[in-house]
């Protein structure tokens, strides 16, 4: 399910369109929904890193991120250590998998990428458990979260 086609839609606070997908900002996390056939490599994360720094102007705040993967794609695993010697901007990394072909971009992700994973296979499971890892108001529905 696509951001644009839930109630979080009404919640985004600025949406980046970038040539290899989209970046919905909220208060509280980015989630990503990158294009179908993309290669996502390095160039590209630093259009969205500046973008981030301009969002949340805290210096050191660490992002809470979801990856909403509609599409198949792929990522440049060795980018992931050009990420890890220059930034540490994420605090929680959620991937939402809609498709079985998503997770081998996320097993061969868990190989380079340092932290945790975590992995749902909804936006609201994705969302609810950021809210609870950051003691957020928790959501049962996406209507509960357009009431709020």
């Amino acid at each position: 399910m696509k951001v644009r086609d839930t109630y979080l839609s009404n919640l985004i606070r600025e949406e980046h369109k970038f040539d290899f997908g989209v970046f919905y900002f909220f208060d509280d996390y980015i989630i990503s929904e990158i294009y179908e056939g993309e290669i996502f490599e390095w160039n590209k994360a630093c259009e969205v890193i500046k973008a981030c720094k301009q969002f949340y102007k805290k210096k050191h705040q660490k992002i809470n991120y979801i990856s909403n993967r509609i599409n198949d794609y792929s990522i440049k695993p060795q980018d992931w250590l050009t990420y890890l010697n220059q930034y540490d901007l994420l605090n929680i990394f959620a991937v939402v998998i809609h498709r079985k072909t998503a997770i081998h971009n996320l097993i061969m992700e868990r190989l380079f990428y340092k932290g945790e994973i975590f992995s749902f296979e909804s936006l609201l499971e994705a969302v609810n458990f950021i809210h609870e890892q950051e003691d957020l108001v928790h959501v049962t529905d996406f209507k509960k979260l357009k009431e709020n």
